[in-house]
């Protein structure tokens, strides 16, 4: 389609660093709210305890749908596109595991895990 603008596959990750450890922390804590309900519930099905785990496990698949990179974009779950003007370095890996650390600005650093065979 030539009115499309060609780019390569999202490459999908997840963050670390203190934006990573504060998004997941939350989504942590609705999950063992629901587990907490689960256990302390005296019902044989607890309806309040499956909705907020099947809210924690939709939050968890919208993360890594919506965490990707590619040659010219970030994209984060809770705001919009980011241009990149670089290619995320490589700064360790481990079997199947790499970590890359992405610098947007001079304020702005992501460090992103990333599962590669």
């Amino acid at each position: 389609m030539p009115y499309m603008e060609k780019t390569t596959n999202k490459k999908h990750f997840v963050f670390l660093g203190t934006a990573g450890i504060i998004y997941y922390s939350w989504l942590f804590v609705i999950l063992f709210v629901g587990l907490v309900i689960t256990y302390e519930g005296t019902e044989k099905i607890n309806w309040l305890a499956i909705g907020i785990l099947a809210v924690a496990l939709m939050a968890f698949i919208y993360t890594w749908i919506s965490s990707f990179y590619n040659d010219k974009y970030l994209k984060l779950p809770y705001s919009k596109k980011r241009q990149i003007n670089q290619e995320p370095e490589l700064i360790g890996s481990w079997k199947f595991f790499k970590v890359y650390r992405l610098q947007l600005n001079s304020i702005k650093k992501y460090m992103l895990l990333r599962i590669e065979k």
